[in-house]
């Protein structure tokens, strides 16, 4: 295969699941071209890997973005075709290209109508047409069998169907540390909004096991763009403990960097941070309401060190 489209138009997290599947693309066919089609946000991490030579934005206006890649995307002859997001303009635009293989997911919820269980599905019957093959996902996080949805198997299920061989599942992020740092191995604990919904008990129990970690542990401290209460909150009770690093505003390039240089991440399951640091082969930490465990069992990086604490008890965080 000469020519391979891939579209992946969502969170920076979600692109960095789907390296393995790029990694693996290459791999089986070391001449190919391939074009992502992402969103800006998750450019910026695109840029990271030289095995994606063409990276396309998609724009909110379909007719925009039809027109502004008219060349690329409709006046050229693609050998496969890979629909990775869910999307509805990208089943649209995946529709109407010229691709010898078309391929993707099929998403199904059932939902009750006039006392039927009926099932809806994305892409619809007759988007569903113009595709070759899409692998089946349901949306039902309770189910027993939800970790057969897990969704970097799902991607290499479509690589299996077209007999590729998949040398690797595990996250790929080629990347050169920007500035090299003399502080190594420390915990990195990212704080964004999220963290704002925990409750005052969860904080005054976060900030006791903080205590009992220290000692001469360091940790690093890094917030989403301009930063949220609980860590402003954490960043002025400890702003003066030499053990405490703290990092506003961070960019792409920042938390890639800081994430890098740790021993292990713990976050509200922040897609860069968990993906980023499964790349990096580093510990990862979530700290989570229980009612998205099942959600998380679909995105859980393979081989690596992965624990899992649920806000409403966390005894043994850190231990």
């Amino acid at each position: 295969m000469k020519k391979i489209l891939v579209f992946k138009s969502d969170r920076i997290g979600d692109l960095i699941n789907i390296s393995s599947v790029i990694y693996n693309l290459k791999k089986n066919f070391p001449h190919s071209e391939i074009t992502i089609v992402c969103s800006k946000y998750n450019s910026r991490i695109a840029n990271y890997y030289p095995d994606l030579q063409n990276i396309i934005i998609l724009d909110k206006s379909f007719f925009s973005f039809s027109l502004k890649y008219f060349k690329k995307l409709y006046l050229t002859k693609y050998d496969l075709l890979l629909q990775l997001d869910g999307k509805k303009n990208s089943y649209l635009c995946s529709a109407l290209i010229n691709s010898n293989i078309k391929a993707g997911l099929i998403f199904i919820k059932y939902k009750k109508i006039l006392n039927n269980l009926s099932s809806i599905k994305r892409p619809n019957f007759l988007m569903s047409k113009f595709f070759d093959y899409l692998e089946p996902c349901v949306e039902d996080y309770q189910i027993l069998n939800n970790k057969d949805y897990h969704y970097l198997n799902l991607y290499l299920n479509i690589l299996k169907k077209f007999n590729l061989t998949i040398y690797s599942k595990n996250h790929h992020l080629p990347f050169n540390e920007q500035n090299k740092q003399s502080i190594k191995d420390y915990l990195h604990i990212h704080i964004d909004e999220r963290w704002d919904r925990f409750s005052d008990t969860l904080y005054n129990n976060f900030i006791n096991k903080i205590d009992e970690f220290l000692n001469t542990n360091k940790i690093f401290i890094t917030s989403n763009i301009s930063g949220n209460k609980f860590y402003f909150n954490i960043k002025e009770k400890f702003k003066s403990n030499n053990n405490f690093l703290f990092k506003d505003d961070v960019s792409i390039a920042d938390l890639l960097n800081i994430v890098f240089y740790s021993q292990t991440v713990l976050s509200s399951h922040s897609g860069l941070i968990v993906h980023a640091a499964a790349a990096f082969k580093k510990d990862i930490i979530d700290l989570v309401p229980e009612t998205i465990n099942h959600e998380l069992d679909r995105w859980i990086p393979f081989n690596i060190n992965y624990q899992r604490f649920n806000t409403n008890n966390f005894s043994k965080l850190f231990i």
